[in-house]
């Protein structure tokens, strides 16, 4: 069930403070920075609006899915900033690089007055309660500098209310994940050990959890270990691997224990229309993003090997004997897609409606705007939304305890601590029920690595993660310089070149040349390109650069 209470006491508040929004008299018809935040209550109410960046969507979609779209996995079709990311073509005034930078640092601004105001009421609130609400304020302000140093380096490290005024230049990248760290080490005694995924409040694990990614994204391997193995001892009464991997990502998986972190929705009051974003034409959606053709390679066959090596493997029934993520993560031809028979073969004019047991015409042949790539994102796209597809109330996942295992496994073998906990830590994922692929037994620190990347890629595919994989990995600079396919509208394109780490390359000869019938050839969905000496990073926003004389620009925008 929803968590109703937390999403009303969010709609009674319209804090959006800052400090110019108070005067130096009391006003009657706004908090005062003097008397708010005097009770239990104020601050209950207060820190809520610490939360409000978390509901940020990115043209509909939750923000933190909308990365994927930005990486060799995920298309934008419409020509929005998102769009142009992957293209090589990021600009200071691209609307998402501008959105995210100016709602985090919202987000901080509301975080910073909380904490810096809550001495107005500490006599009168329980210690205990006190510093859990501080706690929740200062791990928010984390996660949010936690994705401002990963999308644009350095930034200004603001802990304390701003006036109109200030001015505040960058700040190294390197101090930054330091502040973060120490913060997120700091609160966890304070914070509840219980997981509730339902609550939308923050527990230890999931400081811990960010301290572990923030970590490992930062190469800081011991960091990363620490603080990943805290959460594993914690499985079993506060912690899962969900049995059955699609549940999470539906209405019925909420309350999984796999979930650390989630952003609560609530109809009708909190909606994003990720079904509209997601789904197939034939079923109601728009399928404005998409995955790549490419990405159903990076699944391996059922006997653990890729698609390049495995005698499983039949191109011309490439969906068979595969990874079973592949069909919970993806629609596939062939497949049951939001009670549709998913066919992208062009002589497929007619499929099966089976809500009603009928033909209808098969809108992925037939509309100019079908998927292109002959595939659609199963995740967050369920059902259930059919009926109102613009008001989906999903949770969106931000932190899930699989992660925090492959977090664990890869800093493990960077430092070279290869043990059995390593192999431990990937078969749980590899294992879980609905999954079961074979286990991984190589102790081999290269090997491990590659598969790590492997897993990463196909496990939280669509979940937003892959952006900063690819970038801390320092592989954006291959992948995002080979073009996004779609698949032949009348047969398969026969075998790919895989390299170790999931990535599939097909030979010039089968990709259509512009203009050229894709019947028998693949589409060319999108040609990509990636400066390595400017888009491991993205550019400082316009305004910023504007506003502020000691700003300086990342190199080469």
């Amino acid at each position: 069930m929803k968590n109703r209470n937390y999403i009303l006491v969010l709609l009674l508040i319209t804090l959006h403070v800052s400090c110019s929004d108070f005067l130096d008299r009391y006003p009657m018809d706004a908090p005062s920075n003097a008397t708010f935040l005097s009770n239990q209550k104020e601050m209950e109410m207060g820190v809520i609006s610490c939360y409000n960046p978390l509901w940020l969507t990115y043209w509909g979609l939750p923000f933190n899915l909308a990365f994927d779209y930005a990486t060799d996995i995920g298309y934008e079709r419409n020509a929005y900033g998102l769009h142009t990311l992957p293209q090589g073509a990021a600009t200071p005034t691209v609307d998402i690089i501008r959105d995210y930078w100016a709602s985090f640092y919202d987000g901080i601004a509301y975080c910073n007055y909380f904490i810096n105001n809550m001495h107005n009421g500490e006599t009168n609130v329980d210690p205990v309660i006190f510093n859990r609400l501080k706690s929740e304020a200062r791990f928010l302000r984390a996660l949010y500098y936690s994705y401002l140093t990963e999308l644009y380096g350095d930034v200004p490290l603001i802990t304390k209310v701003l006036t109109v005024t200030s001015q505040e230049a960058r700040t190294p990248k390197s101090q930054v994940v330091d502040f973060i760290l120490s913060e997120l080490t700091e609160i966890v005694q304070y914070l509840p050990e219980e997981n509730n995924p339902l609550s939308g409040k923050i527990a230890k694990g999931a400081a811990l959890a960010l301290k572990a990614r923030t970590a490992l994204y930062n190469e800081k391997w011991n960091d990363a270990i620490d603080a990943s193995s805290k959460v594993i001892s914690m499985e079993g009464e506060q912690y899962i691997i969900e049995k059955d991997f699609s549940k999470l990502f539906t209405l019925a998986g909420e309350s999984s224990k796999e979930i650390i972190l989630s952003v609560q929705y609530l109809k009708p009051y909190m909606v994003h229309p990720t079904y509209r974003q997601l789904g197939s034409r034939t079923a109601g959606g728009y399928t404005n993003k998409k995955p790549a053709y490419q990405l159903q390679d990076a699944f391996e066959c059922i006997d653990g090997l890729p698609i390049d090596k495995s005698p499983l493997y039949d191109p011309m029934n490439p969906y068979q004997n595969r990874d079973p993520r592949l069909e919970y993560t993806l629609a596939v031809p062939g497949s049951v897609f939001l009670g549709y028979q998913f066919e992208t073969h062009g002589d497929s004019v007619l499929i099966w409606n089976y809500r009603n047991n009928t033909r209808v015409n098969n809108l992925e042949v037939t509309n100019a705007y079908g998927t292109w790539t002959g595939l659609c994102f199963r995740k967050y796209c369920n059902l259930e939304d059919a009926a109102d597809p613009n008001n989906s109330d999903t949770n969106p996942i931000l932190i899930r305890y699989a992660e925090v295992l492959l977090t664990y496994a890869e800093a493990k073998i960077k430092a070279g601590q290869i043990d059995q906990s390593v192999l431990d830590a990937i078969n749980k994922i590899r294992s879980r029920e609905s999954v079961n692929m074979p286990h991984v037994t190589t102790t081999d620190p290269q090997e491990l690595f590659q598969i790590i990347c492997r897993e990463r890629k196909v496990e939280f595919a669509g979940e937003g993660l892959r952006l900063f994989d690819i970038r801390r990995w320092k592989m954006a600079e291959k992948v995002l310089n080979e073009p996004l396919l779609g698949r032949m509208k009348k047969t398969y394109p026969g075998i790919p070149h895989m390299d170790e780490y999931g990535n599939s390359y097909y030979d010039q000869s089968v990709i259509a040349s512009p203009g050229e019938s894709v019947d028998y050839k693949m589409r060319l969905v999108d040609e990509r390109h990636f400066n390595a000496s400017r888009d491991y990073l993205w550019p400082i926003p316009e305004t910023e650069m504007q506003a502020n004389p000691n700003m300086t620009q990342n190199p080469n925008y």
